[in-house]
């Protein structure tokens, strides 16, 4: 069954098992990413090694989605987020007592199956139990959970990082048992084997079948544009704005910038519900499209144009993504869900990959106003041909379905 209102998504006791359990998670997927260099630091790890560990770990999780991702449609939700916990609990404690670096390397593998499973397990679970008519607000209030563990994740790290990186360490344990523990009493929501419904089609036949999905193909590539961008702001924007003065403090900025989009998740998902995909989509694009921009306004305007990129990338982004997470669910078999959403987490840790790698050339020739310039017009573009090739539009979108 179904639920039909966005109160009764809330006031369901798994629900709030899941919605919890989310969060403590996130806590852990943000200080792996954040965290972990600082320790290898203060363990007199080399600038190649922290780059290697968060390396392998990204590359991990995107590669390992391809095959773990589907597992959730084939062995069950719950199942897949159970692994993801506990993949966490032991490469905490691998890391914390890690020998040698390889040892470290191979727990960051460990931590990386948990955010290959849980990111796309997670958007299913939510698409299992909600009506189509809530399904933005719900898919909204599950991301705000994630951003709220992926905002207070680092700060609670850092504080207990004071006390010792042991008590840092069994704080994470802590947290990642928490979540176990939640998830343990949330029900299966889709056991799709049991109805049989499940083809008897390998991986990547059903990969290339959503591939060759050109409304799903849309949402995708509309991922990968915006996270392009975002990603180049959560990486790149501490070190620009440091070297600026009279302008908020990088961890302002970024506390900010996530808040804003912890918020915009929820009312971006109440909107798809109330007008559509296609009344929010095209201005959250422009919206963090100008966002964006006035990055490159920053040296001159100061904090102005601060404020306008956080509102509006915040606002943008969120709201982007939140659209085209719905957007894909509408259009996707349910037998096949958890297998599209890995696409989509994959499309959007892609994003920021190809990002940053494109900006790191910009920077090292032109600098950061006109690197943040060139990026703007080149996501402008994709943009754009995405929009005059129909890839959202057509007679055929999902918002028709």
């Amino acid at each position: 069954m179904k639920f039909t209102s966005s109160r009764e998504f809330l006031k369901d006791r798994r629900m709030l098992f899941f919605l919890f359990g989310t969060f403590f998670f996130m806590i852990n997927i943000a200080v792996s990413i954040s965290i972990v260099p600082v320790y290898l630091i203060s363990q007199h790890a080399t600038l190649a090694q922290v780059g290697i560990s968060s390396t392998i770990y990204s590359l991990s999780a995107i590669t390992l989605r391809i095959f773990l991702g589907p597992l959730a449609d084939k062995k069950g939700r719950k199942f897949s987020l159970l692994i993801s916990a506990v993949s966490f609990i032991l490469s905490w404690i691998l890391i914390w007592l890690a020998p040698s670096f390889s040892i470290h390397i191979i727990a960051r593998i460990i931590q990386s199956i948990g955010v290959a499973l849980y990111m796309s397990t997670g958007s299913s679970v939510v698409s299992d139990v909600a009506e189509p008519k809530i399904l933005g607000t719900c898919m909204g209030l599950y991301r705000g959970f994630l951003g709220l563990g992926f905002v207070l994740g680092p700060v609670i790290a850092f504080k207990l990082i004071e006390i010792s990186f042991s008590a840092m360490f069994l704080g994470n344990i802590a947290f990642a048992t928490i979540s176990l523990l939640l998830l343990l009493f949330i029900k299966e929501t889709g056991l799709i084997s049991n109805e049989k419904i499940v083809k008897k089609t390998n991986y990547f036949s059903n990969y290339l079948e959503l591939l060759r999905n050109h409304n799903l193909l849309r949402y995708y590539l509309l991922v990968v544009t915006i996270t392009s961008g975002f990603g180049i702001l959560s990486t790149n924007s501490a070190i620009y704005l440091s070297g600026l003065e009279g302008v908020i403090s990088p961890s302002l900025f970024l506390f900010s910038l996530a808040s804003v989009g912890m918020i915009a998740s929820f009312l971006g998902g109440r909107l798809v519900d109330k007008i559509g995909i296609k009344r929010v989509i095209i201005p959250a694009v422009m919206l963090a499209l100008a966002g964006f921009l006035a990055m490159a306004l920053i040296g001159n305007v100061g904090n102005i144009a601060i404020l306008f990129v956080i509102i509006s990338v915040g606002f943008g982004t969120n709201s982007t993504v939140i659209s085209s997470i719905t957007g894909i669910e509408r259009g996707t078999r349910k037998d096949l869900m958890a297998t599209s959403f890995s696409i989509q987490e994959s499309a959007y840790d892609g994003g920021f990959a190809i990002g940053n790698f494109i900006f790191g050339f910009l920077v090292i020739a032109l600098g950061y106003s006109y690197s943040f310039l060139i990026i703007g017009i080149l996501m402008g573009l994709s943009y754009l041909t995405i929009f005059l090739s129909d890839l959202v539009f057509s007679k055929n979108s999902v918002d028709n379905y």
